[in-house]
This record gives C-alpha cells, sequence and structure tokens, in this order.
C-alpha cells in the first residue's frame, strides 16, 4: 500500500509535467489539451496495474539514519530541481524545507525532485501508506504554461481517473506565494485515499507539492503533513 501509493502520486504529476513541458505549440489551450492527452493515457494504467506500479516505479526502502543524501541522479523530465538532503533539511535551487529523518525516508523515485515515505508507522501499517513528494520546472521548460493552467490540467487528469474525484480546488497562499490547492479522494482496492495538490509559481517556476495516505492514516499525520508544508521556503 505504501509503495503504490507513493507511486501514484508521484504518477498523476510526472506524466501531467511531461506533457507540459513536451508541448510546444505557441497557445496555452493547446498546452494543456496536448499535456491532458499524455497523462489521461499514461496515468490511468498505474491504477489498474497495481503490482506493475509497486515494483517498477517505487524504489527500496532506504535506510533513515542516512540523513545525507544526494538527488542528483532522480530525473524524468529533465529539469527537476537537484537538491540535497542533510540536517533533516531538504535544499534544491528553488526552494528549501525541513523533514524529519526519523519519521520520513527519503526516497528515489523517477520523475520528482524528492520523495518521502512515513517511516516511524510503529505497529500501524496504515501510517506507511503516507508519502510526500516535489516537482519542480524551471520558466525555460514550461513554454509559458503557468501554475493555473497546470491546475486545471491536474483536475481534469484525476476527474477522468475511474475511482478519483476532485473533491476542492481553490486559489490560496503557501510559501508567501499565489497557490492553487487541489484535494482528490481515491480508492485502490478497499482502500480509500486522500490525495493534495499544491501548486505555485515562483519567478516562472513551477513547484508542485503532493501528500497524502489512506483515509485513516491521513487524519492521523494531519499535524506531521502540516509540519513539513510550513517549512517550506520557496527563493
Amino acid at each position: 500500500m505504501k509503495k503504490l501509493l507513493a507511486s501514484l502520486m508521484a504518477l498523476s504529476m510526472v506524466f501531467a509535467v511531461t506533457g507540459c513541458s513536451e508541448s510546444s505549440d505557441s497557445s496555452s489551450e493547446s498546452k494543456v489539451e496536448a499535456a491532458t492527452t499524455t497523462t489521461t493515457t499514461t496515468a490511468a494504467p498505474a491504477v489498474e496495474s497495481k503490482a506493475d506500479t509497486t515494483t517498477t516505479t517505487a524504489a527500496p526502502d532506504e535506510s533513515v539514519a542516512d540523513t545525507t543524501t544526494s538527488a542528483d541522479d532522480t530525473t524524468s523530465t529533465g529539469d527537476e530541481a537537484k537538491g540535497t538532503y542533510e540536517n533533516d533539511v531538504y535544499t534544491s535551487d528553488l526552494y528549501t524545507f525541513k523533514i524529519d529523518s526519523k519519521k520520513w525516508a527519503m526516497q528515489e523515485s523517477a520523475g520528482v525532485d524528492v520523495m518521502f515515505t512515513y517511516a516511524d508507522a510503529g505497529d500501524d501499517a496504515e501510517l506507511e501508506s503516507a508519502s510526500i513528494n516535489v516537482i519542480s520546472m524551471s520558466n525555460d521548460l514550461l513554454n509559458g504554461l503557468t501554475a493555473s493552467d497546470y491546475a486545471d490540467q491536474i483536475k481534469q487528469t484525476y476527474n477522468s481517473m475511474d475511482g478519483y474525484t476532485v473533491t476542492n480546488d481553490k486559489e490560496d497562499k503557501f510559501a508567501g506565494k499565489d497557490a492553487y490547492i487541489v484535494d482528490v479522494t481515491g480508492e485502490i482496492g478497499s482502500q480509500k485515499v486522500l490525495l493534495n495538490q499544491i501548486i505555485t509559481s515562483d519567478n516562472g517556476n513551477l513547484v508542485v507539492i503532493t501528500y497524502g495516505a489512506s483515509e485513516n492514516a491521513y487524519s492521523k499525520l494531519s499535524d506531521e503533513f502540516k509540519t513539513v508544508l510550513d517549512s517550506f521556503e520557496l527563493k
């Protein structure tokens, strides 16, 4: 469950970003159309083929004790922000945030800047479903696509996936910047999952934070998610 949810969260973001970056049309509408096609035809199978998603996308668990890790080789779109994780702080060229290495384990997953899964589950296996990942793209690769365009794209993506529903979307502030918040509910097997995306832009650079867990785990970890999110700083 942990690997599957983390992989799904990454995939839904990655294919949208990839689609956006590959669109070369000068109009924003055409770019969003191209991105939608890429996402809906590629991301949907990730829900249907649980075993494949789990084994091919998510990497094996890494030691929580290793708190200094390079993310240089975690690439997919070719422009994710490269970062380092040291002393419980993840730092990239576009953002920085704090995340407790005793509670969260850094994972390598293709297509995202960085991914963390909850490692302080104890006897509560449901908590292992919790995951946080970040994807970013520079202004050069976005070709004028805005955070608003991307938010619209991700809403279309989830609404096109069987079993997934966008339950809330709104404009808000995040780390002092304008942001779009997209909340999603879905089902993986018999489990109900809750996913959230925060989509923001800083000097034209897109940053997408995705976090979520099974419904029961989500309610138990709401404070943990908030602690990490409150520590984000956009450069």
